[in-house]
C-alpha cells in the first residue's frame, strides 16, 4: 500500500506525506482511523522520526486525503504482543511495570527517572512488536489488577504515572547507539557498583542511601542449614572471601568445596546485599549486609533525595550512568 515518504515544513510545522501505490483505489481504506493506523504502522516499522501532526496521503500525484494525528498519542499507543498472548500498549505496558514495581513514595522526577529506564528495557527487549516478559528484569502485572486490588489508592497513583509517562514520552538512554539494559536497585551500601562488563555503570557516591531504616541488616544461620542451602557436604567449614569490587562489595568466595560468587550467595541465603560482613561463631554464623539491590546503575533512594535537593530526572539519570545520551523515539 504505502511505497515512500516525504517529510516537508508548512506553516512551520512538520508534514508527513505518505505516497501511495498507484493501483491503490482508495476506497478501501475510506475510514479515518483506518488511515491513521496504516500510517502509524509505517512510522514505526520505517523508524521515521516526524515531529508534526498533519499526514498527507498522495495517489498517482494526487493529494487525496489529510488527517491529524497526535503525535504523543503515537507512540504510546504502539501496539506490543506479550509473550502471554496478550496485546497492550506501551504506554499500559510502562503503567502497568510502574505499578508492579514501585511501592513506595517517590517524587515526580524520580518516577521520571525511572520511566525512561523502564522504557529503556522495553524497547531493549522488543523483537518486532513482540515482548517476552521473562527477559525483563522487572516485575509485570497487568495495571487493571491494581485497580481492582487496591481501589482505594489506585486513583491517584494512576494519575501520577500517566503524567511521568506523557512528560517523558518516547525517552530512553543510549549506549554506543544501542539501549541501555535497566539497572536499578532501592538503596546502595553508599556507593554504586561499577561492572566492567556494563560499560555505562560507575561507582559514584549516593551518601543519602545510609539514612534508609533498613540499610543495615542482620541474619543468623545455623552451620547446618548454612550447609544444606549451600549443598556444602563437608564436615570442616571454611570461608574465604577471595574478591571483593571497589565499592566494598564480596564478588566471589571460596567455601572449601568450591566457589561461589557472591550474588549467588546472597539469593541462597535470602541477603539483600553482597556488601556482607561474616562472622563467625561455634554453631552459627551471622551475615550483617548494607543496602539493598545489586547497587548497578541508579539507587532509587539515592535519586529520589536528588530530587529533593532540585535534580531534574535528566540530571539524575546522567548522575548514576557513564557515557549515556537521552534520545527520543518518535
Amino acid at each position: 500500500m504505502l511505497e515512500s515518504y516525504k517529510i516537508a515544513r508548512s506553516n512551520n510545522e512538520e508534514v508527513l506525506y505518505l505516497y501511495l501505490n498507484v493501483n491503490y483505489e482508495f476506497g478501501e481504506d475510506l475510514e479515518e482511523d483506518d488511515l491513521e493506523k496504516k500510517a502509524r504502522s509505517y512510522l514505526v516499522t520505517h523508524d521515521i522520526k516526524f515531529n508534526g501532526n498533519k499526514i498527507v496521503f498522495i495517489v498517482n500525484g494526487i493529494s487525496t486525503k489529510m488527517i491529524t494525528i497526535n503525535n504523543k498519542t503515537y507512540l504510546n499507543n504502539y501496539l506490543i504482543t506479550l509473550n502471554t498472548e496478550e496485546k497492550i500498549t506501551l504506554k499500559e505496558l510502562l503503567l502497568s511495570l510502574l505499578f508492579s514495581n514501585i511501592n513506595i513514595s517517590l517524587r515526580e522526577e524520580t518516577l521520571k527517572a525511572l520511566t525512561v529506564l523502564y522504557r529503556d528495557e522495553v524497547i531493549y527487549n522488543l523483537d518486532n512488536d513482540t515482548l517476552d516478559l521473562r527477559k525483563l528484569s522487572l516485575s509485570y502485572h497487568n495495571y487493571n489488577y491494581y485497580k481492582v486490588t487496591y481501589p482505594e489508592t489506585y486513583k491517584i497513583k494512576n494519575d501520577l504515572f500517566n503524567k511521568v509517562i506523557d512528560d517523558t514520552n518516547g525517552e530512553y538512554l543510549i549506549n554506543d547507539n544501542k539501549p541501555i539494559r535497566c539497572f536499578t536497585h532501592l538503596v546502595s551500601n553508599g556507593y554504586t557498583e561499577e561492572d566492567k562488563s556494563i560499560p555505562y555503570t560507575v561507582k559514584k557516591e549516593s551518601l543519602w542511601d545510609l539514612a534508609y531504616p533498613n540499610y543495615l541488616q542482620r541474619k543468623n544461620y545455623s552451620i547446618k542449614e548454612f550447609k544444606e542451602r549451600l549443598n556444602l557436604k563437608s564436615d570442616n567449614l571454611t570461608i574465604k572471601i577471595t574478591s571483593i569490587s571497589n565499592s566494598n562489595r564480596i564478588k566471589e568466595l571460596d567455601l572449601g568445596e568450591r566457589k561461589i560468587d557472591a550474588r549467588s550467595l546472597a539469593v541462597y541465603l535470602d541477603l539483600p546485599s553482597t556488601d556482607i560482613t561474616i562472622i563467625i561463631k561455634k554453631d552459627y554464623l551471622t551475615f550483617i549486609t548494607r543496602g539493598i539491590g545489586s547497587g548497578l546503575g541508579l539507587s532509587i533512594i539515592g535519586a529520589d533525595n536528588l530530587a529533593e535537593l532540585g535534580y531534574n530526572y535528566k540530571q539524575i539519570l546522567n548522575y548514576y550512568f557513564k557515557d549515556v545520551s537521552l534520545v527520543v523515539k518518535k
